[in-house]
């Protein structure tokens, strides 16, 4: 299924015209950068030999932790040095084994894991989590990390709340102020759905074809550009779609999607906030990171020179901010 069709109904963030339109732009503002980007992207993606299936779904060389929540049993993994403690929240779906070997999250953990204690976890439901038969709600995945940080010793700590992981950041660091040092905000939005009073939101068709594209692969553009055919080929990258979950999942993830409005919430944030956003990223256009930023007061906005959704490994500038941030 072609992703053009898939994502059509005027989407500007799934459309090829807004992906050059924002490219286009990028390149004429800051063109030198970007070429300097690409450089160092082609001679990371030189050095790797391709990826296979099985190398993908390698166990993870980080052991795995289970923390009870409500009964079940949330995965998690530790890494990196023995301080500040940084937990993250996960994207759309996660596996804690496949996410160490997939190398845009694998080499972002590694980067943060070089100035602090990286908390990676599984939401219920997901990766190596204990399955769910209901659909979770966010108060589920605000009490899944407040389990990790319990299991895990971390007291107090950073929260990074990555794409999807956003609005539960939000709503944990709101309702736990003495628990979260710093809040970080990547490429991530306070509400998904499309409303009168939040027009920049994505249709139900947009969403829905979130269910339609999974496991064909043809999301790859949007969620992972930087990896190359070189390192991952079409037929692994769709097996890697069908091994993190089947479209029956994945329906469910979209409905919770759906639910998620955290916006009465922002203007209560009281921590110390990080925005990031890439340019051109395809999956979360800019704009909700700008919106998220215009709403959350005293917040920092850092704009990425990229048209990527999550690899920050090569974003060297937004690395050294993480490590300031996180650091003082």
């Amino acid at each position: 299924m072609d992703i053009l069709a898939i994502f059509s109904d005027n989407e500007s963030l799934f459309s090829a015209i807004a992906a050059l339109l924002v490219i286009a732009g990028f390149i004429a503002t800051v063109g030198k950068k970007l070429l300097s980007n690409l450089t160092e992207k082609t001679k990371t993606a030189n050095t790797h030999t391709r990826i296979t299936l099985s190398q993908l779904s390698a166990p993870s060389p980080y052991p795995i932790k289970f923390a009870d929540s409500e009964g079940i049993n949330i995965a998690y993994s530790i890494h990196g040095k023995p301080s500040p403690n940084l937990i993250v929240t996960p994207g759309i779906i996660s596996n804690l084994h496949v996410s160490a070997n997939l190398p845009p999250i694998r080499d972002t953990m590694d980067a943060l894991a070089a100035f602090s204690r990286v908390i990676n976890f599984d939401k219920r439901g997901q990766g190596l989590s204990d399955p769910t038969s209901n659909v979770a709600t966010i108060d589920d995945r605000v009490k899944d990390i407040g389990s990790v940080a319990s299991h895990s010793g971390s007291d107090k700590f950073f929260l990074m709340g990555i794409s999807e992981g956003g609005p539960m950041a939000v709503q944990y660091a709101v309702e736990n102020p003495e628990k979260v040092l710093g809040l970080i905000l990547f490429g991530t939005t306070a509400k998904f759905s499309r409303s009168e009073d939040f027009p920049m939101g994505f249709s139900e068709a947009a969403l829905d074809g979130l269910v339609d594209a999974w496991g064909t692969g043809s999301s790859r553009a949007m969620f992972f550009p930087s990896i190359p055919q070189e390192v991952i080929d079409d037929a692994t990258y769709q097996g890697f779609e069908k091994l993190m979950c089947d479209r029956r999942s994945m329906s469910q993830i979209v409905s919770y999607m759906k639910t998620l409005d955290v916006r009465p919430l922002l203007g209560k944030v009281r921590c110390p906030t990080l925005i990031m956003h890439f340019t051109g990223d395809l999956a979360i256009p800019i704009r909700m990171g700008r919106y998220l930023h215009s709403q959350i007061h005293g917040s920092e906005f850092m704009e990425i020179a990229g048209v990527d959704h999550c690899d920050l490994a090569n974003a060297t500038d937004a690395i050294k901010k993480l490590k300031s941030f996180i650091g003082g």
